[in-house]
């Protein structure tokens, strides 16, 4: 549920007329705790649309269709299987898990940190793909590689996002930030889309579940995935030491 609210509240926000697609975002999420129990049918009758216009906008946002859309609600807000959302996270607690992040992060090999910095000295044009809470994060990371020179391209829109990737060559580098891999699943056309794309293809996660993909040259681990919670601290700590290292290159 949590992307499909980004990426509605991003379309929203970067919409510079309010269309019929603008309308169709705020209804939408005005009708979020709904979704599920919509047919595409219903849904079209509930916005005042055909239903064809329901499955065009799915589409638009990176969604196969409507049914696709629903399904992605199934995933309640934040959740994640190997954490309890109900336990509250204590200073202590929240302490221990980023710890065993930082530990996971100072024990990848040196020599996989170079092949990525230099990867991203070496590309021509990078997208970054930051999803969900993430995108700030994500944006971070641009900023710090534009400081040194490196400028990215970091779009807040899903849509836009998945779009970018039809037009890479081989000289281009694809960078992924999914920590939990939701965004992944067959729910979004994501996967398919950097599937077929060009460039080297790198994906931060926590997951170790993505070795058999095929869909990334690199994976990089900087995290255990029960220790969801702290993903964005951690993040952050990965890109100080990608950064710093890119100094070096």
């Amino acid at each position: 549920m949590e992307q499909l609210i980004y990426t509605l509240l991003a379309y929203i926000n970067n919409s510079l007329n309010k269309d019929i697609n603008y309308y169709l975002a705020k209804s939408l999420l005005e009708q979020i705790h709904s979704i599920e129990s919509f047919s595409l049918d219903s849904v079209a009758e509930a916005c005042n649309v055909a239903p064809s216009t329901i499955n065009r906008f799915c589409k638009r946002i990176g969604f196969k269709n409507f049914s696709n859309l629903r399904n992605s609600v199934a995933v309640p807000m934040g959740s994640s299987i190997h954490e309890n959302d109900d336990m509250e996270l204590s200073t202590q607690m929240f302490y221990k898990k980023l710890i065993e992040n930082i530990e996971m992060i100072d024990n990848i090999q040196m020599s996989q940190i170079d092949r990525i910095v230099n990867q991203i000295k070496q590309s021509r044009r990078i997208v970054i793909l930051g999803f969900e809470k993430h995108q700030v994060q994500a944006m971070e990371l641009q900023k710090k590689l534009f400081l040194l020179g490196k400028l990215c391209e970091c779009d807040t829109n899903l849509f836009k996002q998945i779009d970018a990737l039809s037009d890479l060559t081989d000289e281009d580098m694809i960078i992924t930030i999914s920590i939990q891999g939701n965004i992944l699943s067959n729910h979004f056309t994501i996967s398919e889309k950097i599937k077929t794309a060009k460039g080297k293809k790198l994906l931060i996660t926590f997951s170790s579940e993505f070795g058999n993909m095929n869909l990334f040259h690199e994976i990089l681990q900087c995290g255990r995935i029960e220790n969801s919670s702290v993903s964005s601290y951690t993040l952050l700590r990965l890109f100080d030491v990608l950064i710093n290292r890119y100094r070096i290159f």
